[in-house]
């Protein structure tokens, strides 16, 4: 057996177990929310800040279970060679793209968490929320010029 085929076999084993692992601690923190709503419903003063709380963990577990997906299609089950740039460039989006989601959707949580309690931690959230459009402009960017790499590339060949 070469020592390539004994590292794919290795990586695939890790990538299937933190696959594994990162689909288990989703499905503990959307455990967790659910038990959360279902204690504050003896105390229904407090439901609306529970209520929040967990909105951020089942965020916190979409973006996980996500991760996971983005995983296991990439390594385990589409496991291929080298890929043409417009493939890579389609990967990388869709794991960003689900960055920011989580990042925004975190960001309103916690804004409307804040807007409860101390307005002054409404910065935190603010921050949050301008990483995570940062990161969708500069994405953007990414796009526009990998596109236009890409189409001056096509244009050359064409020219041959």
């Amino acid at each position: 057996m070469q020592i390539k085929s004994i590292y794919n076999l290795v990586a695939t084993i890790y990538f299937v177990l933190a696959t594994i692992a990162l689909m288990t601690i989703a499905f503990v923190i959307l455990a967790s929310a659910i038990m959360d709503i279902v204690e504050a419903f003896s105390s229904p003063e407090h439901i609306s800040t529970v209520a929040l709380r967990s909105v951020g963990l089942l965020i916190i577990g979409f973006a996980i279970v996500e991760t996971a997906s983005f995983i296991a299609d990439e390594e385990i089950f589409n496991k291929r060679g080298p890929r043409s740039p417009s493939e890579s460039r389609r990967s990388l989006t869709e794991f960003v793209t689900i960055i920011v989601i989580a990042s925004s959707l975190e960001a309103l949580v916690m804004i409307f968490v804040a807007s409860r309690s101390d307005v002054s931690n409404s910065y935190y959230a603010a921050m949050i929320f301008f990483v995570a459009m940062f990161g969708l402009v500069a994405l953007g960017i990414y796009q526009w010029l990998s596109s236009r790499i890409q189409s001056g590339t096509d244009d050359s060949e064409q020219g041959r």
